[in-house]
Protein backbone atom coordinates (compact mmCIF):
# COMPACT_ATOMS: atom_id res chain seq x y z
CA UNK A 1 0.00 0.00 0.00
CA UNK A 2 0.98 3.32 -0.24
CA UNK A 3 2.58 5.93 2.00
CA UNK A 4 -0.42 8.02 2.71
CA UNK A 5 -0.45 11.88 3.91
CA UNK A 6 -3.00 13.72 5.73
CA UNK A 7 -3.74 17.26 4.55
CA UNK A 8 -6.35 19.18 7.48
CA UNK A 9 -7.76 22.75 6.15
CA UNK A 10 -9.53 24.84 8.47
CA UNK A 11 -12.31 27.13 7.99
CA UNK A 12 -13.55 31.00 6.76
CA UNK A 13 -12.37 33.43 9.35
CA UNK A 14 -10.62 30.20 11.92
CA UNK A 15 -7.05 29.43 12.30
CA UNK A 16 -6.09 25.78 12.46
CA UNK A 17 -7.03 24.99 16.32
CA UNK A 18 -10.65 24.13 14.63
CA UNK A 19 -8.96 20.84 13.57
CA UNK A 20 -6.10 20.63 15.65
CA UNK A 21 -7.39 17.60 17.39
CA UNK A 22 -8.32 15.29 14.18
CA UNK A 23 -4.09 16.53 13.22
CA UNK A 24 -3.12 15.73 16.57
CA UNK A 25 -5.09 12.44 16.22
CA UNK A 26 -3.51 11.44 12.91
CA UNK A 27 0.22 12.21 13.72
CA UNK A 28 -0.41 10.16 16.94
CA UNK A 29 -1.23 7.31 13.99
CA UNK A 30 2.55 8.26 12.42
CA UNK A 31 0.69 9.96 9.21
CA UNK A 32 2.49 12.75 7.93
CA UNK A 33 0.15 15.83 7.98
CA UNK A 34 -0.06 19.37 6.98
CA UNK A 35 -2.46 21.75 8.59
CA UNK A 36 -1.74 24.99 6.88
CA UNK A 37 -3.21 28.54 8.22
CA UNK A 38 -4.94 30.05 4.94
CA UNK A 39 -3.40 33.27 4.01
CA UNK A 40 -4.97 36.20 5.94
CA UNK A 41 -6.26 34.01 8.65
CA UNK A 42 -5.49 33.36 12.02
CA UNK A 43 -4.81 37.40 12.58
CA UNK A 44 -7.34 39.83 12.32
CA UNK A 45 -9.51 41.39 9.84
CA UNK A 46 -7.26 43.88 8.38
CA UNK A 47 -5.09 40.71 7.17
CA UNK A 48 -8.58 38.56 5.99
CA UNK A 49 -9.87 41.28 3.95
CA UNK A 50 -6.53 41.68 2.52
CA UNK A 51 -6.39 38.14 1.50
CA UNK A 52 -9.04 36.86 -1.60
CA UNK A 53 -10.30 33.04 -2.07
CA UNK A 54 -7.22 32.86 -4.67
CA UNK A 55 -5.13 33.48 -1.79
CA UNK A 56 -7.46 30.61 0.56
CA UNK A 57 -6.99 28.48 -2.36
CA UNK A 58 -3.54 28.51 -2.61
CA UNK A 59 -2.91 28.18 0.86
CA UNK A 60 -4.08 24.45 0.37
CA UNK A 61 -2.84 24.38 -2.64
CA UNK A 62 0.88 24.77 -1.19
CA UNK A 63 0.22 22.76 1.94
CA UNK A 64 -0.70 19.73 -0.86
CA UNK A 65 2.51 20.13 -3.14
CA UNK A 66 4.63 19.94 0.54
CA UNK A 67 2.61 17.44 1.56
CA UNK A 68 3.03 15.41 -1.05
CA UNK A 69 6.73 15.53 -0.93
CA UNK A 70 6.45 13.19 1.96
CA UNK A 71 3.58 10.71 0.52
CA UNK A 72 2.74 9.12 -2.27
CA UNK A 73 -1.04 9.58 -1.63
CA UNK A 74 -2.95 12.19 -0.42
CA UNK A 75 -6.17 12.63 2.00
CA UNK A 76 -7.86 15.56 1.94
CA UNK A 77 -10.24 16.45 5.09
CA UNK A 78 -11.23 19.94 5.22
CA UNK A 79 -13.49 21.80 7.94
CA UNK A 80 -16.67 24.17 6.50
CA UNK A 81 -15.10 26.43 3.97
CA UNK A 82 -11.97 23.76 3.99
CA UNK A 83 -14.13 21.27 2.77
CA UNK A 84 -14.57 23.88 -0.07
CA UNK A 85 -10.74 24.24 -0.98
CA UNK A 86 -10.55 20.04 -0.67
CA UNK A 87 -13.09 20.26 -3.49
CA UNK A 88 -10.80 22.81 -5.32
CA UNK A 89 -7.84 20.43 -4.98
CA UNK A 90 -9.36 17.11 -5.96
CA UNK A 91 -10.17 18.35 -9.34
CA UNK A 92 -6.64 19.16 -10.13
CA UNK A 93 -4.64 16.66 -7.82
CA UNK A 94 -4.69 13.34 -7.55
CA UNK A 95 -6.80 12.59 -4.27
CA UNK A 96 -7.21 9.31 -2.27
CA UNK A 97 -10.32 9.75 -0.40
CA UNK A 98 -11.70 12.96 0.44
CA UNK A 99 -13.17 13.92 4.09
CA UNK A 100 -15.30 17.34 4.38
CA UNK A 101 -16.72 18.13 7.78
CA UNK A 102 -19.75 20.47 7.81
CA UNK A 103 -19.22 22.18 4.62
CA UNK A 104 -21.63 24.41 3.47
CA UNK A 105 -24.03 24.14 0.16
CA UNK A 106 -26.12 26.45 2.11
CA UNK A 107 -24.71 28.38 5.06
CA UNK A 108 -26.08 29.96 7.99
CA UNK A 109 -29.12 28.32 9.55
CA UNK A 110 -31.61 31.14 11.04
CA UNK A 111 -33.82 28.47 12.45
CA UNK A 112 -30.98 26.72 13.74
CA UNK A 113 -29.40 29.95 15.24
CA UNK A 114 -33.03 30.91 16.66
CA UNK A 115 -33.30 27.90 18.58
CA UNK A 116 -29.74 28.20 20.28
CA UNK A 117 -30.81 31.60 20.99
CA UNK A 118 -34.17 30.53 22.94
CA UNK A 119 -32.00 27.60 24.66
CA UNK A 120 -29.48 29.73 25.71
CA UNK A 121 -29.61 33.53 24.86
CA UNK A 122 -26.46 34.52 27.10
CA UNK A 123 -23.77 31.72 25.65
CA UNK A 124 -24.95 32.51 21.80
CA UNK A 125 -25.67 35.97 21.44
CA UNK A 126 -22.34 37.28 21.88
CA UNK A 127 -20.86 34.55 19.66
CA UNK A 128 -23.31 35.85 17.31
CA UNK A 129 -22.27 39.02 17.63
CA UNK A 130 -18.23 38.25 17.64
CA UNK A 131 -18.92 36.78 13.87
CA UNK A 132 -20.76 39.85 12.55
CA UNK A 133 -18.11 42.04 13.48
CA UNK A 134 -15.18 39.95 12.90
CA UNK A 135 -15.62 39.40 9.10
CA UNK A 136 -15.40 42.08 6.71
CA UNK A 137 -17.86 42.15 4.32
CA UNK A 138 -15.35 41.77 1.19
CA UNK A 139 -14.16 38.98 2.67
CA UNK A 140 -17.69 37.18 3.11
CA UNK A 141 -18.67 38.38 -0.52
CA UNK A 142 -15.20 36.26 -1.35
CA UNK A 143 -16.40 33.62 0.43
CA UNK A 144 -19.75 33.43 -1.36
CA UNK A 145 -17.64 33.51 -4.58
CA UNK A 146 -15.89 30.70 -4.02
CA UNK A 147 -18.83 28.64 -2.91
CA UNK A 148 -20.94 29.41 -6.20
CA UNK A 149 -17.47 28.63 -8.07
CA UNK A 150 -17.08 25.50 -5.98
CA UNK A 151 -20.41 24.32 -6.79
CA UNK A 152 -20.15 24.36 -10.30
CA UNK A 153 -16.99 21.58 -9.94
CA UNK A 154 -18.84 19.11 -8.15
CA UNK A 155 -19.58 16.72 -10.70
CA UNK A 156 -15.75 16.54 -11.56
CA UNK A 157 -15.35 15.22 -8.10
CA UNK A 158 -15.14 11.73 -8.54
CA UNK A 159 -12.59 10.48 -5.44
CA UNK A 160 -14.00 8.34 -2.86
CA UNK A 161 -15.83 10.67 -0.38
CA UNK A 162 -17.44 10.99 3.28
CA UNK A 163 -19.63 13.62 4.57
CA UNK A 164 -19.42 14.46 8.11
CA UNK A 165 -22.27 16.41 9.31
CA UNK A 166 -23.51 17.88 12.53
CA UNK A 167 -27.20 18.16 12.74
CA UNK A 168 -27.41 21.29 15.34
CA UNK A 169 -24.96 22.85 13.06
CA UNK A 170 -26.20 26.75 13.02
CA UNK A 171 -23.17 28.25 10.62
CA UNK A 172 -24.00 25.20 7.68
CA UNK A 173 -27.03 24.34 6.95
CA UNK A 174 -27.49 20.36 8.07
CA UNK A 175 -29.18 19.80 4.78
CA UNK A 176 -25.77 20.65 2.73
CA UNK A 177 -24.73 16.89 3.30
CA UNK A 178 -27.57 15.73 1.37
CA UNK A 179 -27.15 18.10 -1.31
CA UNK A 180 -22.98 17.57 -1.72
CA UNK A 181 -23.88 14.12 -1.81
CA UNK A 182 -26.38 13.97 -4.94
CA UNK A 183 -23.99 16.91 -6.78
CA UNK A 184 -20.68 15.31 -6.69
CA UNK A 185 -19.61 12.30 -9.19
CA UNK A 186 -18.49 10.20 -7.17
CA UNK A 187 -19.86 6.53 -7.11
CA UNK A 188 -18.48 6.06 -3.92
CA UNK A 189 -20.02 8.88 -1.14
CA UNK A 190 -20.51 8.17 2.54
CA UNK A 191 -22.73 9.81 4.69
CA UNK A 192 -22.12 10.67 8.95
CA UNK A 193 -24.89 12.55 10.55
CA UNK A 194 -23.74 13.75 14.24
CA UNK A 195 -27.40 14.82 15.90
CA UNK A 196 -25.85 16.45 19.07
CA UNK A 197 -23.20 18.34 17.47
CA UNK A 198 -22.96 21.93 16.28
CA UNK A 199 -20.65 23.80 13.74
CA UNK A 200 -17.18 22.90 15.61
CA UNK A 201 -17.25 18.71 15.40
CA UNK A 202 -14.17 18.46 15.95
CA UNK A 203 -14.14 19.98 19.50
CA UNK A 204 -17.99 19.18 20.07
CA UNK A 205 -19.69 16.51 22.28
CA UNK A 206 -19.18 13.33 19.28
CA UNK A 207 -15.50 14.63 18.90
CA UNK A 208 -14.14 11.40 19.83
CA UNK A 209 -17.24 9.76 17.74
CA UNK A 210 -15.93 11.92 14.70
CA UNK A 211 -12.51 11.81 14.69
CA UNK A 212 -12.28 7.75 15.35
CA UNK A 213 -14.36 7.83 12.14
CA UNK A 214 -11.90 9.23 9.79
CA UNK A 215 -9.06 8.02 11.16
CA UNK A 216 -10.27 4.17 11.13
CA UNK A 217 -11.30 5.36 7.47
CA UNK A 218 -7.55 6.33 6.73
CA UNK A 219 -6.66 3.00 8.10
CA UNK A 220 -8.49 1.36 6.08
CA UNK A 221 -6.82 3.17 2.86
CA UNK A 222 -3.55 2.57 3.59
CA UNK A 223 -0.55 2.98 6.16
CA UNK A 224 1.98 5.95 6.82
CA UNK A 225 5.00 3.82 6.35
CA UNK A 226 4.19 0.34 4.10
Amino acid sequence: MAALGCLVLHGFAGDVGEVLPLARALKEEGYAVECPTLEGHGLNRRALVKSTRHDWIASAEEGYKRLRMRADAIVIIGFSMGGLLAFQLAVRYPVAWLFTINTPYYYWDVRQALRNLADDFQAHFPRYVRGATRIPLASMLQFRRLLAETKAMLPDITCPYAILQGQLDDTVQAVSAEHLRNAVGSRHVTTHLFTRSGHLLLHGPEADEAIALIVNKIKSIGSPNP
